[in-house]
């Protein structure tokens, strides 16, 4: 995934190199973990943080399902995009599905896509409705499904790292690459097509343009949002992820890759690297985790930060759905 992500990052960098550092502003109540400061309202996923609960034999009384974002799938060469969380889960006892879709287009095509795999998730489970868990762009897939046929079918919406308010990223690559066709954007789609769609997808069937105007806060502020409320009988909540390409302030240093992408965020907006803090909170916010964009997921084979497991995250996740009814 890194390396996919390469292709719009370096053409980022031809324009204007990164930002030296990008070091949230201090506060004075902070504490220290592995010679990092960290903010305090980070919650702490790590070795140290709160334990899992015990081994439980009963599933959820709705099937989870997990959403990729933008550019992702599956499994790829055995690389799974929620890095093992759905064998971990499944040894939980939880029924766990990870479609995938369309990995770079609309959120009208990628939700169009889904939308007959969860009718048949439903089917072959006797379920009633779905818990859905998604991460980055699969957050606005599932907003939309929603509000277009399946208000009853899903009990809850977790989103991680959604750019609900959008992401400064398309201007930035809008500046830099222009609106219109070019040979970069058709590059990156035929990239995109032939790995990570396994050649079950044809570069003509992606649309990078589409996709990162649907991410852009124009839209989603002007059109997604006003014409996707949320439906009173779901139940709505959402994480953030913080990273700083020093680790200073949020306990995880950036990936690398993401570097390039902090120029278009303000030195004092806390973000994971492609999304800012606030634009990922919808409904119940329920904090924010050291971990870059990538890390929410925990690419690459587990590597995150030192305060943030994503296996037990996202078992922390699922046993509270129980524990809600869900």
């Amino acid at each position: 995934m890194k390396r996919l992500i390469v292709s719009l990052a370096a053409a980022c960098v031809l324009s204007t190199q990164a930002a030296e550092a990008n070091m949230p502003s201090a506060r004075e109540d902070k504490q220290e973990t592995n010679d990092i400061v960290v903010e305090e309202d980070i919650l702490d996923f790590g070795q140290s943080g709160e334990p899992s609960r015990s081994y439980r034999t009963a599933h959820s009384r709705y099937p989870l399902v997990f959403l990729h974002g933008f550019m992702g799938w599956d499994e790829i060469f055995k690389l799974d995009y929620f890095y093992q969380v759905r064998a971990y889960l499944q040894t939980s006892g939880y029924e766990v599905f990870t479609p995938a879709i369309n990995p770079v287009n609309s959120i009208e095509v990628r939700a169009r896509e889904l939308s007959p795999i969860l009718d048949h998730i439903l089917q072959v489970t006797g379920a009633e409705k779905l818990n859905i868990i998604a991460h980055s762009m699969g957050g606005l897939d599932a907003r939309y499904l929603i509000n277009h046929g399946f208000g009853d079918r899903i009990a809850s919406l977790t989103t991680i790292g959604t750019p609900h308010s959008g992401t400064p990223i398309p201007g930035l690559v809008f500046k830099v690459l222009g609106r219109g066709d070019n040979i970069l954007y058709k590059a990156f789609e035929y990239l995109v097509a032939g790995f990570i769609s396994k050649g079950q997808k044809r570069p003509s069937d992606l649309n990078i343009r589409a996709n990162l105007w649907n991410l852009s806060p124009d839209f989603l502020n002007e059109t997604f949002n006003p014409n996707n409320p949320d439906n009173p009988n779901i139940y709505y909540q959402s994480y953030a992820g913080v990273s700083s390409i020093t680790g200073w302030g949020t306990g995880d240093r950036m990936d690398t890759i993401l570097a390039p992408f902090q120029i278009a965020f303000g030195l004092s907006e806390r973000n994971d690297g492609l999304v800012s803090e606030e634009s990922a909170k919808w409904g119940r916010f329920r904090g924010v985790v050291s971990a870059d964009h990538i890390d929410l997921i925990g690419q690459l084979f587990g590597t995150t930060s030192v305060r943030y497991q994503h296996l037990k995250f996202y078992k922390k996740i699922a046993d509270e759905l129980v524990d809600m009814g869900f």
